[in-house]
């Protein structure tokens, strides 16, 4: 029994903190899960979102919709009441993916900029990008999941990715090499964003 539309998603709140609850009948596997919903594989290509609130998944859509030309977000396929069906991103997030590896190559702080940049050109206003929300995919390329917020929630300098990248101890690394690909974008940050208390 696999059908996904079986599957429910609450959140709670216990001893002050949100906790998701899910009741999963089917025998699809859950491939992550946020304050938002959980995601479940459907098969090898495309996986769902199901969402706590029915109106995230509309905005989801509209996000994945705006910037469906950038080839930096998972591809749409379709939108219901309470859930998305996109592309499923093979590889791991960026945040596992830097634990390992203890370093972050400049191929990767281009494309997080790049991908930065596309997002603001698709008319977003949220830029959250944390790195759990990169996902590393065939050839090290970068794709950006979670975008329900990018569209209608004004955070143009969410500092979520910095701090990310300071817990790992490469945030210095990540802005020397911004300063040297991006210019503009590193000045931007350093006048909008501060680094010591993030």
């Amino acid at each position: 029994m696999n059908d996904f539309k079986l599957i429910k998603v609450e959140r709670i709140e216990k001893n002050g903190a949100k906790e998701l609850i899910i009741q999963n009948p089917t025998t699809l596997k859950l491939i992550g899960e946020g304050s938002q919903g959980a995601v479940f594989q459907l098969d090898d290509d495309l996986c769902v979102k199901i969402y706590v609130n029915p109106n995230a998944a509309t905005k989801e859509g509209r996000a994945l919709e705006a910037a469906k030309d950038t080839h930096i977000v998972p591809r749409l396929y379709e939108v219901g009441p309470n859930y998305v069906i996109m592309e499923y991103l093979k590889g791991p997030n960026l945040r596992d993916y830097l634990k390992k590896t203890k370093d972050i190559p400049e191929s990767f702080t281009e494309q997080i900029i790049m991908i930065r940049k596309e997002l603001k050109r698709a008319g977003f206003i949220r830029i959250k990008t944390s790195i759990g929300h990169f996902v590393v995919t065939e050839g090290n390329v970068l794709k950006a999941i979670d975008h329900s917020d990018g569209l209608t929630m004004n955070d143009p300098y969410n500092p979520k990715m910095f701090r990310d990248l300071k817990k790992l101890g490469l945030l210095d690394t990540f802005l020397e090499q911004a300063k040297k690909i991006d210019p503009e974008s590193y000045e931007d940050w350093r006048k909008n964003i501060n680094f010591n208390v993030i």
